[in-house]
């Protein structure tokens, strides 16, 4: 029975790998798109500050005569 396990056992490791390289192919895949939607929640906060910054500038602005 040890022979046969002896014969056996390296494909096991490797369905062991495939299996983890499975996994974590899939993990990394999460990661990444998870990264690329936090840079678009990076974009959408840099043009909503830019907004904030240019509407405060609109209402600091006084009048220099009347119309």
């Amino acid at each position: 029975m040890k022979i046969i396990n002896y014969f056996f056992r390296p494909q096991y490791m490797i369905g062991e790998l495939q299996k983890e390289n499975k996994r974590l192919k899939l993990r990394m895949q999460e990661l990444v798109d998870e990264n690329h939607s936090l840079w678009d929640m990076l974009e959408e906060i840099k043009e909503a500050d830019k907004q904030a910054n240019d509407y405060r500038k609109l209402i600091n602005t006084e009048a220099i005569g009347e119309a």
